[in-house]
């Protein structure tokens, strides 16, 4: 005969009350608001991947607008500034907001697991973290919003290189600061 959670809730022995109270603590919360507000280790490396592939796919349509300015020569689809900012984000999104945060949340959601823990050690700055990603992924789109994206990656433009290039006297040097 084989019990139930929902079983084991109702009529606890003295054998099952403690697991029946340790599993009430480390569910998640019913609804929305609790998937936000989860924090142990497979939820949160699950919102790291699907944030990640959200990021992937706004990276992608950059791309696709990159790539259909230089398919045709004498295209206007994008002017030279324009190109420039979509090259930028286009490389820090699937870098930083993609490669490295999926890459996160397989390590979050599979190696608790294969250790044999219930948790990593700070799940709370883990959640921290992700909420960190999301909200500095937003920040730096809506700087298309605002009319200033970045338009080189870095601190090394043209203008800095030069300046940096004349500092060091003679030596060849790309961008020193």
């Amino acid at each position: 005969m084989s019990t139930t959670p929902e079983d084991s809730l109702e009529m606890p022995d003295a054998s099952q009350a403690p697991r029946a109270a340790l599993e009430r603590t480390w569910r998640n919360a019913p609804g929305l608001l609790g998937q936000l507000t989860a924090v142990n280790h497979s939820t949160i490396g699950l919102r790291f991947v699907a944030t990640g592939i959200v990021f992937l796919l706004i990276g992608g349509m950059l791309s696709m607008f990159m790539r259909l300015q230089l398919a045709w020569s004498d295209q206007t689809v994008l002017d030279h500034a324009l190109y420039n900012q979509f090259m930028t984000m286009h490389g820090t999104t699937m870098m930083f907001l993609f490669a490295v945060p999926v890459m996160e949340g397989f390590a979050l959601y599979l190696i608790p697991k294969m250790i044999g823990a219930r948790d990593v050690p700070y799940p709370r700055m883990t959640a921290f973290g992700y909420w960190c990603y999301l909200f500095g992924g937003i920040f730096l789109y809506s700087s298309f919003f605002f009319g200033a994206p970045p338009t080189a990656a870095g601190s090394c433009t043209r203008r800095s290189a030069a300046r940096s290039t004349r500092r060091a006297r003679g030596r060849t040097s790309g961008c020193l600061g």
